[in-house]
């Protein structure tokens, strides 16, 4: 296992809480009614944010802005996932849950590359009927379906699925302890789970008044209630009725990236005609606001250069 964190000598960062975050936050940053979803408006311009939502994962030398990073995370979760799988109970079994499946892209991947059946569920209007959409558009529909659901109390049969993960979106989920004993409620024993998250690393996020406010302003910017931490997921994993088998954290193959570019942004934005110039550009081509934009970039860049948010992903097998 690797990228173990230092023991619990630290104010936990469950104290630091997004004190006005509500799921209309949520559900206005990704149907386009809240300034934090010209984000995605913004990076439309190189990936496809109708389809993929995860940060991605690139090693040295791969593009990152690009939908071949939003592949690569998928691939790295479901290769390991499905061999744990294939040496589990019920290896003969298809089907998938994918829990807050955004616009479903990662449904509709896991059916092209891996012939899994895909049931998700997200609780946004917007996200759940554009991933009907896109599914249908790709022709992978009826395999692949989406319906409205919570992630703390999920429409699904105790013990109905084999497979199951959630893709970066337990991040917005008010309790993601309860989500975890909710997704292990609904897969077999022996059923493998995994999950990729934004983590907070608390000795930085907590070290003084001024790194909790940089990390409160991240989660504003987000929409985030509060992070987890890389230990305090693997105690709610086993406390949700998982062994875990694998955790890895991966921030240098994508958050790392993301803060380099969160950079070059904010230091070309220092040449006021350019952010002039481009603002109009953006508008015109995305409908996006700068602004808007540079708010976010600016709450994630202080945040990110202090080391205080990592990224991992689980695996795990429901006991």
């Amino acid at each position: 296992m690797t990228g173990t964190r230092s023991p619990e000598l630290y104010p936990p960062a469950r104290e630091v809480k997004n004190a006005t975050w509500t799921v209309n936050d949520v559900h206005g940053q990704y149907s386009y009614s809240n300034p934090h979803a010209d984000l995605y408006r913004y990076l439309s311009q190189w990936s496809d944010m109708e389809l993929y939502l995860n940060v991605g994962y690139s090693r040295p030398g791969q593009y990152h802005l690009h939908v071949s990073s939003h592949l690569r995370l998928i691939n790295r979760l479901a290769d390991s996932l499905l061999s744990l799988h294939a040496a589990g109970p019920y290896a003969t079994e298809r089907r998938l849950l994918d829990v807050a499946a955004g616009r479903g892209g990662a449904a509709i991947h896991a059916r092209r590359r891996y012939g899994l059946e895909v049931v998700g569920v997200d609780i946004t209007p917007y996200n759940a009927c554009r991933a009907e959409a896109n599914a249908r558009e790709k022709g992978v529909w009826p395999q692949v379906r989406f319906n409205m659901g919570n992630a703390h109390r999920l429409p699904l049969a105790d013990a109905s699925f084999a497979l199951a993960w959630s893709i970066e979106s337990p991040a917005h989920f008010a309790d993601k302890p309860i989500f975890l004993k909710e997704v292990g409620r609904v897969l077999k024993p022996g059923g493998v789970f995994t999950l990729a998250d934004l983590l907070v690393v608390e000795p930085i996020a907590t070290a003084s008044p001024e790194n909790r406010q940089i990390y409160a302003e991240f989660l504003r910017v987000w929409d985030v209630p509060y992070l987890e931490s890389f230990d305090s997921y693997q105690r709610a994993l086993a406390e949700a009725g998982f062994e875990l088998r694998r955790a890895e954290i991966v921030t240098r193959y994508n958050l790392d990236i993301l803060n380099r570019d969160c950079a070059i942004f904010l230091w070309l934005s220092q040449f006021r005609w350019l952010y002039r110039w481009y603002g109009r550009y953006l508008r015109w081509r995305t409908g996006a606001n700068l602004d808007h934009v540079y708010e976010h970039v600016l709450g994630s860049h202080r945040a990110l250069r202090l080391g205080m948010i990592d990224y991992g992903l689980f695996w795990a097998v429901r006991r």
